[in-house]
C-alpha cells in the first residue's frame, strides 16, 4: 500500500439543501455518503482522470468495500460547507478516501472513509497494474509526485 504525507486532496463547496435535512431540520445522515461520492469524483476530475471516461468507459467501476463516517457537529439549511475528500492511500487493486466535512467556521462536522476495489465489467476484482498499464502508471505518478 502506498501512502503519502503529501496526499491529494479535494474542497468541495455546498450550501445545505433543504431536501439534503429530515423532519428535525437536520442533515438526513445518509447525505454524508452522497457527498463522499461527489467528492471523490471530483478529485479524480482535478487529476485529468475523469471517472466515466477513465474507468466507466474503459470497463472499469470502482466498487466500495467499506464505508464509515463519525457524525461530530449538526448541519442544517442553507449552511454552507467543504467537503474535503483525499486520496489517502492507492495500491494495484484498491484505493482510499478520507473525507472531512467542514462548517463554515471551521468546525468539523463529519469525519468519513471509503475503500473501493476495482473490477471489470463482470464484477471480478482486477489488477489496475496489470491490466491498464498506462492508467496505473498515470494514476501513480499523480499519487507519488504530489
Amino acid at each position: 500500500m502506498m501512502t503519502t504525507d503529501s496526499q491529494l486532496s479535494f474542497d468541495m463547496e455546498r450550501i445545505i439543501a433543504w431536501g439534503d435535512c429530515d423532519a428535525a431540520g437536520i442533515t438526513y445522515y445518509a447525505k454524508n455518503f452522497e457527498w463522499f461520492t461527489d467528492g471523490y469524483m471530483q478529485l479524480l476530475n482535478s487529476l485529468g482522470l475523469p471517472y466515466m471516461e477513465t474507468f466507466h468507459y474503459q470497463g472499469i467501476s470502482l466498487v466500495c468495500l467499506k464505508a464509515d463516517c463519525q457524525y461530530k457537529k449538526m448541519l442544517r439549511p442553507l449552511e454552507k460547507i467543504i467537503v474535503r475528500t483525499t486520496l489517502h492511500s492507492l495500491t494495484r487493486t484498491r484505493l482510499e478516501f478520507h473525507y472531512q466535512v467542514i462548517k463554515g467556521n471551521g468546525e468539523v462536522a463529519a469525519e468519513g472513509v471509503t475503500s473501493h476495489t476495482y473490477v471489470n465489467n463482470d464484477g471480478k476484482p482486477l489488477n489496475l497494474q496489470r491490466k491498464f498499464p498506462t492508467l496505473w502508471e498515470s494514476f501513480n505518478n499523480k499519487f507519488l509526485n504530489k
